[in-house]
């Protein structure tokens, strides 16, 4: 143990330290680093067998964040079990440390409130698999893709790129975009002079079509859903076709089944009526 007043300047102290004290430490950091990796792998084994077993890809996803959260907390303990370790190889005692920090902690935790919710809400968010790493949500004002959750926050990336850091225990209600299965909707305005029932022989033809592409057909779970007549508005009959998808494909079959109906509307002429402005210039000479 090294005596840090015997020493007035950093050369002194340099010039004291014998080699069997930097062995010492270059080992224990070596360990450190090692132990760090060997925990990490035998967790990634241990969560792999069990993800190997698993078929239910929404189940898999929950594992896969409890995996990163167990990694995070072992690598916070066995940092901070390392770092008291080496300041009392460097002579520091840690028990005034200690002593100070419990009697700091105990003035601090009439405040840490907040910190305490985001702790136990991050816990039942985790245990109940309410959100997953990689999920499309909607929460606290944000939506995007989650790609981190730990016990106090959540990270949330925009579809522009945009990062939102939501506090667990500011969490009231979730909507995941993205759980076991989605929805999309195609809203469909026709003109009213257009054939209603000729028009939905075609949106059928069109479902099948698409079921049948390579690209679609492992993603569209069930029959379309065709809703003949959804509402009348001001200058069009709405039509509605409704799929069943898979998690986070419902964007490219919307986007796909709109540019087919948009590519047969026109051969078909059939019209999607739109707001047209006229305008007329008048000489008042």
């Amino acid at each position: 143990m090294i005596d840090f007043s015997e020493y007035k300047t950093l050369n002194t102290l340099l010039s004291k330290l014998d080699y069997g004290f930097i062995a010492k430490i270059c080992i224990e950091i070596f360990l450190f680093v090692l132990f760090l990796k060997l925990s990490s792998w035998l967790i990634n084994i241990f969560f792999g067998k069990i993800l190997l077993k698993i078929k239910d890809h929404e189940v898999k996803r929950q594992y896969s964040t409890i995996q990163f959260l167990c990694v995070s907390i072992v690598n916070t303990i066995v940092s901070l079990f390392f770092l008291t370790n080496l300041l009392g190889a460097f002579g520091i005692d840690m028990k005034p440390i200690l002593a100070t920090a419990g009697v700091f902690g105990v003035a601090i935790g009439f405040g840490a409130k907040r910190f305490v919710e985001d702790i136990i809400s991050g816990l039942v968010i985790l245990l109940t698999g309410q959100i997953r790493v990689g999920d499309y949500i909607s929460i606290g004002g944000s939506t995007g893709t989650v790609e981190k959750i730990t016990l106090a926050m959540i990270k949330v990336r925009s579809y522009n790129g945009d990062v939102h850091y939501v506090r667990n225990g500011l969490i009231d209600k979730v909507i995941n975009h993205t759980r076991d299965f989605s929805q999309p909707v195609v809203d469909i305005p026709i003109s009213y002079d257009d054939d209603v029932r000729r028009t939905i022989g075609v949106l059928k033809e069109l479902c099948a079509e698409i079921r049948k592409n390579k690209d679609f057909e492992k993603h569209i779970l069930s029959e379309p859903e065709i809703v003949a007549i959804d509402s009348f508005g001001e200058s069009s009959v709405n039509l509605k076709v409704r799929f069943k998808t898979t998690a986070m494909k419902q964007w490219d079959v919307q986007r796909y089944f709109r540019i087919m109906v948009k590519e047969k509307f026109d051969e078909l002429n059939i019209s999607i009526p739109y707001n047209k402005l006229d305008v007329q210039i008048k000489n008042e000479k």
